[in-house]
């Protein structure tokens, strides 16, 4: 018998790995199909920081596999993973870094002053916008785990 807390949980878990691909998918391509990137420092030439975009690379790539990984789990029957501590802390290190990554990219593209305005239909400053919503709207989707993992975690304790 399947729990409706577990449905829950894949369903979640399931919306969050849809929701990292998208935002892989615009960080990666969202300037006209070039790199779009988080930004993460202003300077002259309007060039963004390369620290931001190793951590918002690795927080997008690292918490698909991660997401990836518990749907396998999911996938073989087992929901032994839910009772674990490490589910728990992952998912309160998944809302804070996803948090700090949608903030940063909402920083920078809020101010971005794009060189050639009215050029395309979608400006990679939308792009760039809607970008680091869904980021922070990933993070509330993995504080939403966090509760559950830890209501998982409390139950059985």
């Amino acid at each position: 018998m399947v729990s409706v807390e577990t449905i829950g949980s894949v369903f979640l878990k399931v919306f969050k790995l849809v929701l990292n691909i998208v935002i892989l998918i615009l960080y990666r391509t969202g300037y006209g199909g070039d790199f779009l990137g988080v930004g993460g420092t202003w300077n002259l030439n309007e060039e963004k920081s390369p620290d931001a975009e190793i951590v918002a690379s690795g927080v997008i790539v690292g918490f698909m596999i991660y997401t990836s990984v518990q749907l396998i789990t999911y996938a073989f029957g087992t929901t032994a993973h839910k009772r674990e501590l490490s589910d728990t802390i992952m998912n309160v290190v998944g809302t804070f870094m996803w948090v700090a990554v949608g903030g940063t990219a909402l920083h920078y593209w809020h101010g971005y002053m794009p060189d050639h305005d009215f050029l395309h239909v979608a400006t990679e400053r939308q792009v760039g916008l809607a970008m680091g919503a869904l980021c922070i709207i990933s993070g509330a989707l993995y504080l939403v785990d966090t509760v559950l993992a830890f209501v998982h975690f409390a139950k059985d304790a």
